[in-house]
């Protein structure tokens, strides 16, 4: 590997963090001959290309020409030039290149003898030119541009510059002549900055690394001056989360380094257009006065001062973070910066971009402006997922502000609440309630519209569902009514009191009315997916798995989160049910590894919610995976972590009695019956059907019986299913094994449409000797029967026999212990290899192998045998 050129060492500075990630930018197809890094001072243009120098730069040798304004001539230039070159090449070239180094004797026309001597280059060489911006001369440029055209095969050129050269970048481009090293590409990801710190020799709490990257737009510079700046520092956090670009040390930089370097004009207009967080051509005309927008831009562009942005549509810039904080703290004339505001805000109200218009108004402290513009905008910002963005800018504004323009807190409570936060809520509630009737009555009918939605949101995250449906019921929903508040987006809010009123019966336990009122919120039509579509359609898929009608469920939840997904709308509020849903369809098909994934991701989003209901359904499925494990001490620890974090007297007397249910159940398969008694006998109210399986598995069974009695179970598959299963163990209890194998059968067909396994698996146990019993006997659905008797093996704790096998329990294939069950059953051969899509001889081959093993001669022999080995 050759060694670097001596200079470059000094040049990286110590220390150096190594960009393999931009090397292979730099070492990338050598079929195109000109690599351009421009950027910025302080992104690291020159330390990048002198650490991949000392890195082997790919196997080839590096000449470094430092560039400096007297090479700004076309003799000294290509001097320069030579003179670098030269300490690389061979003989040949190097002698070439010789009286070039010597300015007088370079000849009429130094760039054709660089080209002429390059082409004498016998191996890859790089030659790097450092500061290319310092070169203005168009003579120097138009020959460097021939030297791109007619690139010689071994010379490869990377320029380093602070602005983009005169060159036709575009053609060149095209050509393959060119490749430019994205500026952005320069900035330190998190990984770099951390090891940055911790080269310096500094501890830094990654999380606050990753913010200070975000806020600084990973500029090298500045996490250098912000690492020097913590050396000695007591507290790392308070100068981590304080820095930008009003610290003295980065001000000053950018100052002496980036903005003096520019034409006094070029500032000026950077200042005039600093009042927008972005700007396109036209916007920037308005705020500067030019007759030509897109010019100004790319002039800024091609200094580096402003880079593109994709958060709106359109061709857009902004400034890098730091040098925004600069420009906008030069002193200005307050008169002038408002009236800066006002234009950008009425332009932006103009092209219709509200939260843009909302950022202008307040900077420029315009508070009607904005309280109109919150007024009329909230409701669409924050259900079509720009809460978080409109609560940055409406949290800082003053307080008396704030309660004295009603539409500014109503704003601010509906950016909170959507987002699960109920801070200071009742506060900007009760201040709005006081200001409506200073209100038009336009703008007193859009207040109160926007009250009931704050008001129904938090009484959801309190919990108080008693609340919701008298709030969401009192709503306006029709269209003429709404329009009166001239509110846009007012298509939402039937969706939102829809999507709310069937949460309430879903947790009610009236999934019918909770399935009709999610299907009409998501049959109003909107031109994007909102927040309020997505839950509904997350809950949709949830009320269906409740029901028992798995497959439809699941398509739901998987159509719900890719919706979510593709619109950029994943609020933990809105999704956590579709998580749930895939969790429960995957514990109900006892598929445990798939139910684990999703319960991962809807204990993430539980965590985002902040609502009370969310705790306690996912706390429920928790449990359910922890019992199918036979984990009941870690299901019990769940169900009460989930009632210690809420107010459970508050919850929906349904869910309530879940919970309290389902921890009595739990107590009680621990053998802690007094536990479980105390815990029942604390929520009078539990539902008959609930109270007879409880007292079932406490063994009280004429209790049980007396219960079932009361029980008016739905028609839906699950609620049947499950009311089967508890019928079969009551005929069972009462050694009634005609009436169980009757009730059992019924459930086994039902449960086989839906592939609705888990009632029967929770009950395991107690079923299992009834189920081989029917099978023995012949089932409707015998497949189905077979494989929960498999999958019932492999659940622990449940009904598995095989523990007292001595030596043989792998005795048996899986496959010969499948047809072992089929064999128990009433089906043919022919009947067992139609099922299992095999021949009818592999059958017979397989029989003759059980009987071999099990010392058996005859079909019921090895049944018979099978059951003492426990293999059935």
């Amino acid at each position: 590997m050759p060694r670097p050129p001596l200079g470059i060492e000094r040049r990286t500075g110590s220390p150096t963090v190594p960009r393999p990630r931009l090397y292979a930018h730099l070492a990338a197809d050598r079929s195109v001959p000109v690599t351009v890094v421009a950027a910025a001072a302080g992104w690291g243009k020159t330390v990048l290309a002198a650490s991949w120098a000392g890195a082997g730069a790919g196997g080839r040798p590096v000449a470094w020409a430092g560039l400096s304004p007297p090479d700004d001539d076309v003799v000294p230039f290509w001097s320069r030039l030579a003179e670098a070159l030269r300490t690389v090449v061979g003989r040949a070239a190097a002698e070439a290149l010789h009286p070039l180094t010597q300015g007088s004797s370079a000849g009429p026309d130094p760039a054709a003898a660089f080209l002429a001597a390059s082409l004498l280059v016998e191996q890859p060489v790089v030659l790097v030119l450092d500061d290319l911006q310092r070169i203005t001369s168009a003579a120097v440029h138009e020959g460097l541009v021939r030297l791109v055209v007619r690139a010689p095969p071994m010379l490869s050129l990377l320029v380093l510059t602070r602005r983009d050269p005169p060159w036709p970048l575009t053609r060149l481009k095209i050509a393959g002549a060119v490749r430019q090293v994205p500026a952005a590409e320069l900035a330190f990801s998190t990984d770099e900055a951390v090891d940055l710190f911790a080269r310096l020799g500094l501890a830094v709490d990654r999380t606050r690394v990753d913010r200070l990257v975000e806020r600084t737009d990973g500029w090298p510079a500045a996490l250098r001056l912000a690492a020097l700046h913590l050396t000695g520092s007591a507290d790392d956090g308070t100068v981590l989360d304080t820095f930008s670009g009003d610290h003295h040390a980065v001000a000053g930089y950018l100052i002496d380094e980036v903005l003096a370097q520019q034409p006094a004009e070029l500032v000026r207009h950077l200042e005039r257009i600093s009042v927008a967080d972005r700007v396109c051509a036209d916007l920037a005309a308005a705020l500067t006065g030019v007759a030509d927008g897109e010019q100004l831009l790319a002039e800024l562009s091609a200094e580096h001062l402003v880079v593109p942005t994709a958060d709106l549509p359109g061709r857009w810039y902004r400034m890098h973070r730091l040098l925004g904080d600069v420009v906008r703290s030069r002193p200005a004339a307050e008169k002038g910066r408002r009236d800066r505001h006002r234009r950008a805000a009425e332009w932006f109200r103009r092209a219709d971009l509200p939260l843009e218009t909302i950022r202008s108004a307040t900077a420029g402290r315009l508070w009607s402006l904005a309280a109109v513009v919150v007024g009329r905008h909230a409701l669409g910002r924050v259900l079509r997922g720009q809460a978080a963005e409109l609560e940055a800018v409406l949290a800082t504004l003053p307080r008396p502000v704030l309660v004295t323009h009603v539409e500014l807190a109503l704003g601010l409570a509906a950016a909170r609440i959507v987002q699960g936060d109920r801070n200071d809520v009742a506060g900007l509630l009760s201040a709005a309630r006081a200001g409506t009737e200073m209100l038009s009555d336009v703008r007193a009918a859009r207040a109160g519209v926007l009250i009931g939605l704050v008001e129904g949101g938090f009484a959801r995250l309190r919990g108080r569902w008693d609340l919701v449906g008298e709030v969401y019921r009192a709503l306006p929903r029709d269209p003429v009514q709404l329009a009166r508040s001239e509110l846009d987006d007012t298509e939402l809010v039937p969706i939102v009191v829809d999507s709310a009123l069937g949460l309430a019966a879903l947790l009610d336990d009236d999934l019918d009315t909770a399935v009709h009122r999610f299907r009409a919120a998501l049959a109003v039509e909107s031109p994007a997916p909102t927040l309020p579509h997505i839950e509904a359609a997350s809950y949709l898929a949830l009320s269906l798995c409740e029901r028992g009608d798995l497959d439809a469920a699941q398509t739901r939840a998987r159509r719900a989160l890719a919706r979510a997904s593709a619109s950029g709308l994943e609020a933990p509020a809105q999704v956590v049910a579709a998580h749930l849903t895939m969790a429960r369809v995957a514990l109900d098909r006892a598929d445990v590894g798939e139910a684990d994934d999703w319960l991962t991701r809807a204990v993430r989003a539980e965590a985002g919610s902040g609502e009370p209901h969310v705790v306690v359904l996912t706390a429920l499925v928790r449990a359910a995976r922890h019992g199918a494990a036979g984990d009941h001490e870690r299901a019990l620890s769940v169900l009460r972590g989930a009632a210690a974090a809420i107010d459970v007297p508050d919850l929906p007397s349904p869910l309530r009695r879940r919970l309290r249910t389902a921890e009595a159940v739990v107590l009680a398969r621990l053998g802690d019956r007094a536990a479980a008694r105390a815990v029942a006998e604390d929520d009078p109210e539990e539902t008959p059907l609930a109270s007879a399986r409880l007292l079932l598995v406490l063994g009280d069974v004429p209790a049980a019986v007396a219960a079932r009695r009361g029980a008016r179970p739905s028609a839906h598959p699950r609620a049947r299913i499950v009311t089967g299963v508890l019928d079969a163990a009551l005929a069972l209890a009462h050694h009634d094994e005609e009436l169980a194998l009757e009730r059992i059968e019924q459930v086994l067909t039902r449960a086989a449409t839906f592939a609705l396994r888990g009632p029967l698996l929770e009950e395991a146990a107690v079923l299992r000797p009834l189920l081989e019993l029917r099978l023995e006997r012949g089932s409707a659905v015998p497949a189905f029967l077979v494989d929960l008797l498999r999958r019932m093996d492999s659940v622990p704790g449940r009904g598995d026999r095989r523990t007292g096998r001595t030596g043989r329990t792998d005795n048996l294939t899986d496959r010969e212990r499948t047809v072992l069950r089929y064999l128990a059953s009433t089906m043919t051969n022919a009947e067992i290899a139609a099922e299992l899509r095999l021949s009818v001889n592999t059958i017979k081959t397989h029989e003759r192998a059980l009987y071999r093993k099990l010392g058996a001669t005859n079909r019921r022999g090895a049944v018979a045998r099978g059951r003492v080995l426990g293999f059935l």
